[in-house]
């Protein structure tokens, strides 16, 4: 049994600590060392913080009943101060509403000062103070201080042509110095991100824009492209400058309870190299960028009433080249293709990194000063747009990176064209690369590839198939897709298709072709009939 002495002595430990119910219902403190650090109460930092300053004070190790009982005991005084509960507990971004208008955003720089980004409607500011709360996870790391907006340089006070100048020395050199930027700090970022256009890097400044959102709804940014485009290094970049992390890209979570450990641990959940989502890990993504609910358990032990948690995350992924995207998580995601990079202009990774951090202060204080823009268009957005936005899923955050465009130097009109999705590809060209999946190759009459594409297109006639398998012939090569139509002797027509194209002049067929599409000997060609 524990003495009561020795449970006050063990108490006195936590003096200075200021323990709270957050709005989930979830026990945290506030440490008095370093300022403004908050843990949940049943959480191993806390055991850890709490077990150190135990040796080191009262040189004592308390028993796992000791260390419950001082659990139990705070939080009971939790509880018991009514203005201490359903305190809201942000991550990485947090905000405030009026009136259901977004008026504040808090963004966590997470550095020893305990020093945030103050965001409001006429600017941003960063400041020191404990009145918000954020928790971090063991892999947060730090973000830089913004950097303001750049004022015109004064003129220079006029002075005699005539006068003698004073001799100077010329500086050395340093060669760990920074060097000087002569672009804006968001084209830098244009350029380490290897992106193929404007609307594309649009897209990405919206993606970021709406991860500076604290409540969300939040779309997800998809980075496809062939190998060595740069789409690992992409997501890297763009999760650290929000977010930075020791541990910035997570692997394909198996489980939804993997995807429930990540998202705690994030504030941006970045998946890289992704080829294929189970159903339910994909339906659990879809959810997590609108709200996913988790039942959590703070104990090994399960309990009776397990923690009900809300996650809301802005969400990252690379993918494949045989990712076939789902319909539910199409829709909500912009996506951008990343382009080859051409050897010539290949750059080596540290020199990216390094123009990355003399560009990050520049780059946060562009994102927070379009934020600010778009707080000042608060009460028009809770309006009914006078223009109709963007054919996308997230009218919120399509709206607040239209209402933030004169910040990123786009019109309202360029932001909502990058925005509208692409058409949706043509049936056939889906249907074939469905073919490729399976055989790899296939060679036969337009009759055979009717009664296998069947129900999936609309033409019924084998010369309809024919016509739009030449329609889609450039939408085919983009993916890598050889098309070819023959003429045999006898006035037989077949049809050539191969995802490889050095082997559809190869007399062998390939080792992986499908047995099911072996086509017998055929008399030797004469012509190739033009499309």
């Amino acid at each position: 049994m524990l003495k009561p002495f020795n449970l006050a002595r063990l108490l006195q430990i936590t003096h200075g600590c200021i323990p709270f119910i957050g709005d989930a219902g979830q026990v945290f403190i506030t440490l008095p060392e370093p300022k403004g650090r908050i843990l949940p109460i049943r959480s191993p930092e806390f055991r850890n913080w709490f077990y150190y300053r135990a040796i080191a004070h009262q040189e004592t190790i308390p028993s796992p009943y000791a260390f419950r009982a001082v659990l139990n005991c705070l939080e009971a005084r939790a509880s018991e101060h009514t203005e201490g509960t359903g305190l809201p507990v942000f991550d990485r971004v947090g905000g405030f509403t009026e009136h259901c208008i977004l008026r504040r955003i808090i963004l966590n720089l997470a550095n020893s000062h305990a020093e945030y980004v103050e965001i409001t409607s006429t600017g941003w500011k960063t400041i020191a103070t404990v009145l918000d709360r954020f928790q971090t996870s063991p892999t947060t790391c730090s973000l830089p201080h913004p950097d303001p907006p750049r004022f015109p340089v004064p003129a220079p006070e006029p002075v005699d042509p005539n006068a003698p100048k004073p001799w100077t020395p010329d500086p050395a050199p340093d060669p760990l110095a920074p060097e000087p930027q002569s672009l804006p700090p968001l084209e830098v970022l244009r350029s380490i991100l290897n992106l193929p256009s404007r609307p594309a890097f649009l897209r990405v400044l919206a993606w970021l824009l709406a991860a500076l959102r604290p409540y969300g709804p939040f779309p997800f940014l998809i980075l496809q492209g062939p190998p060595s485009s740069g789409k690992t290094f992409a997501a890297r970049i763009l999760h650290a400058l929000l977010d930075s992390n020791t541990v910035p890209l997570a692997p394909t979570p198996a489980t939804v309870r993997d995807l429930y450990h990540i998202a705690r641990h994030n504030w941006i959940v970045a998946l890289d190299h992704v080829s294929k989502l189970s159903p339910p890990v994909a339906d659990a993504l879809c959810r997590l960028s609108s709200g996913l609910g988790a039942a959590v358990h703070e104990t090994a032990r399960p309990t009776a009433n397990p923690l009900l948690l809300y996650y809301k995350r802005p969400v990252i992924l690379t993918v494949t080249e045989d990712w076939t995207c789902p319909p539910a998580l199409a829709e909500r995601a912009f996506t951008v293709a990343l382009p080859p990079i051409e050897p010539h202009r290949r750059r080596t990774e540290t020199a990216l990194i390094r123009a990355f951090h003399q560009a990050w202060p520049g780059i946060l204080g562009a994102l927070c000063t379009a934020v600010s823009r778009a707080l000042a268009s608060g009460i028009a957005l809770a309006q009914p747009a006078q223009t109709p936005l963007p054919s996308t899923k997230f009218a919120d955050a399509a709206a607040w990176a239209i209402a933030a465009s004169p910040a990123l130097d786009c019109t309202e009109e360029e932001m909502r064209q990058a925005l509208n999705p692409p058409p949706p590809p043509h049936p056939m060209v889906e249907a074939v690369r469905t073919l490729m999946h399976q055989c790899h190759q296939f060679k036969g009459t337009a009759t055979e590839l009717r009664d296998l594409f069947q129900p999936f297109i609309s033409c019924h006639t084998p010369e309809g198939v024919a016509k739009q398998l030449r329609s889609c012939s450039l939408t085919l090569a983009d993916h890598g897709i050889e098309l070819k139509f023959r003429r045999l002797h006898g006035g037989a027509r077949v049809v050539e298709i191969n995802d490889d194209p050095g082997d559809s002049s190869s007399s062998e067929n390939p080792p992986h072709l499908s047995p099911d599409f072996d086509a017998p000997p055929q008399p030797t060609e004469t012509e190739e009939v033009k499309s």
